[in-house]
């Protein structure tokens, strides 16, 4: 068992470096952040009122109250329409009305907060997302709520979005994930006892050397399904069967696919000592959770039986026969890039994990530890299918392969075998994994590299670049964090940029001196805005380093839409504690860099003690 010291002091340098961060706004954490919204203020599971903003007299943004699918503003009918973007030549307005009478077009997710929405039969929108991760956040909210509203704030003001969103994330997300690496650290203890060193190694990659280290920082699921599958792991084994039932239960209320890792904990319960009554126990954990579920449906859809998904954003779904709209046959490109990709592969962004792989193959061969075998390796299975079969495995803005994250736990488990049987080989690995993933962390956990729309398609020759030639770390975080801008996706972009111009003016200019004396004028000219951090036509050279570069808010469905580069409001869209003590750059970083120095003094006493 380890020492309760160590608990203390891991979740506490746990906790504190997760909510050290906010990284902004996005599709995903925006959606439910509506939600909650919504419920608190409105009592209401639609997100209607909470998906358009616009700029109102100092810090207030203005929500606009959209009905059936539209709104009017200056006496003008606004009418909410699916769409790739403003130039989408297709765009279909949601309430089945057309373009014809004058509606001015508001196109989802990039006029709106988010385009992680679907709208049901009624005419109302909802995230596209199971509630669980909503629900957590609803008493963090209504708490933060009372406390502005008594202080003369308004929850529209634009730095008080910023602040509820953060303590949204870091008191729901991020208490969960540090809650989590606690939890891995003494499950491990309890399957390999006596490797206690091998153990803090183990969770200290789980915490901080994989993907999981970024997403503690934002409000997804991802985090909270894989604590709460490891919880009902740890009670199944520790023949709890009642609470393992309702850890899994909240897990598929997170995430709809835990329910199959779910019935996994199900069938071990029965088997473990074929005992139905505790078969029966585990499902009882579960009744409030399906129950629950059922509820919401029902209150948002008006069946218990039509879930989120069903009638979302068409931009996510496959114009061939696929299940559910998104799932196919399993893709060999997919499988590639989440594993050996620098783009999205774990075996890159966390080169430690190779070694579990291999270790996994021998503890897994204990008797003691047979039925874990197969769970362990079944959950890795099932995520690693699943995500190779989805039309959007890529994740979109990420930083990683995040719909990875809810096997990490189990998989990290071998660990604790690889750090006993090599020791340096796993220290070398462990430290260049949490190196990378602290980077992605502390400057943008949500990675746009890579990602040309909203649900990227592969096009002729691009399966190289998405292989081989996008690094995460190298050509983005790490040029972000030395110099302040991703300089090497700025000159690739600007290069293809010009190549543009060179088309256009080949066409338009038949001189061929005059057409290079025009397209040497444009890149000086483009160039210094450039270097000045205009957000045209490259928006990406107005994405400011070296830390918390991400420019959205809450409000925000795509980059610099309601606020100019460079101003407060895109400044402060994304942010860290240490900003907030008045410390810039890199130097934000300090204090957390000292906790952890100090942290790890105190550990190092706390185990030879």
């Amino acid at each position: 068992m380890l020492p309760r010291r160590f608990q203390i002091l891991l979740f506490t340098l746990s906790f504190v470096t997760f909510a050290w961060f906010h990284q902004g706004g996005g599709w995903n954490q925006n959606a439910r952040f509506a939600e909650v919204r919504a419920i608190v203020e409105q009592g209401t599971f639609a997100v209607d009122d909470f998906m358009v903003y616009r700029r109102g007299e100092g810090r207030l943004m203005v929500r606009e109250s959209v009905k059936n699918g539209e709104f009017v503003r200056d006496g003008k009918v606004h009418r909410l329409c699916w769409g790739n973007d403003p130039w989408d030549y297709n765009l279909a307005p949601v309430n089945g009305k057309s373009l014809d009478d004058g509606a001015v077009p508001i196109v989802i997710g990039w006029d709106t907060c988010t385009g992680d929405v679907g709208i049901a039969p009624d005419g109302h929108f909802h995230p596209n997302k199971p509630p669980g991760a909503s629900l957590f956040a609803v008493p963090v909210y209504f708490i933060a709520s009372l406390v502005e509203r008594a202080m003369g704030l308004s929850l529209d003001d634009w730095w008080v979005l910023c602040v509820n969103g953060w303590l949204c994330s870091a008191l729901t997300v991020g208490l969960v994930s540090a809650l989590g690496v606690v939890l891995f650290a003494r499950v491990a203890a309890g399957m390999f006892p006596g490797n206690q060193r091998a153990v803090i190694g183990a969770a200290l990659v789980f915490g901080f050397g994989t993907t999981f280290f970024p997403f503690a920082t934002l409000m997804f699921d991802h985090n909270l399904t894989a604590v709460l599958l490891l919880a009902a792991f740890a009670d199944v084994r520790a023949e709890r069967p009642l609470r393992a039932g309702m850890w899994a239960g909240v897990a598929a209320m997170t995430n709809y696919l835990s329910a199959v890792p779910g019935a996994m904990f199900g069938m071990w319960v029965l088997m473990r000592r074929k005992s139905w009554r505790d078969a029966g126990s585990f499902m009882l954990g579960v009744l409030p959770c399906l129950v629950a579920l059922l509820s919401y449906n029902m209150a948002a859809f008006g069946s218990p039986f039509v879930v989120n998904t069903s009638f979302q954003n068409p931009v996510f779904k496959e114009t061939a026969p696929a299940f559910l709209g998104m799932f196919t046959a399993p893709s060999w490109f997919a499988a590639l890039v989440i594993t050996i990709s620098p783009w999205r592969g774990v075996f890159v962004l966390s080169p430690v994990l190779i070694l579990a792989v291999f270790a996994m193959a021998k503890w897994c061969r204990r008797d003691a530890l047979r039925a874990e075998r197969w769970i362990v390796n079944g959950i890795a299975l099932f995520f690693f299918t699943v995500n190779i079969c989805f039309n959007g495995f890529h994740g979109g803005f990420a930083a990683g392969p995040r719909y990875l994250i809810p096997m990490l736990p189990f998989v990290c488990l071998a660990l604790v075998p690889a750090f006993s049987q090599w020791p340096r080989v796993a220290f070398v690995l462990a430290a260049v994994s949490i190196f990378q993933q602290s980077l992605l962390t502390v400057t943008d956990a949500l990675n746009p590299l890579g990602v040309g729309a909203h649900a990227w398609r592969n096009k002729p020759g691009e399966w190289k670049e998405k292989l081989w030639g996008n690094s995460l770390v190298w050509r983005y975080a790490w040029p972000l964090f030395t110099s302040g801008r991703a300089w090497p996706v700025v000159d690739d972009k600007f290069e293809e940029w010009m190549e543009g111009q060179q088309r256009k003016l080949t066409k338009d200019v038949p001189d061929a001196a005059e057409r290079e004396r025009q397209l040497g004028k444009i890149r000086s000219e483009t160039w210094a805005r450039i270097e000045a951090g205009e957000s045209e036509p490259l928006w990406i050279a107005a994405m400011p380093g070296p830390v918390s570069m991400n420019p959205m808010g809450m409000w925000d469905g795509t980059y610099f839409q309601k606020f100019p580069a460079h101003s407060d409001a895109a400044k402060w869209g994304a942010f860290n504690i240490g900003e907030m003590l008045w410390l810039n750059g890199r130097w934000s970083m300090l204090p957390l860099a000292v906790m952890w120095v100090a942290g790890a003094l105190v550990l190092r006493r706390t185990r030879s003690a």
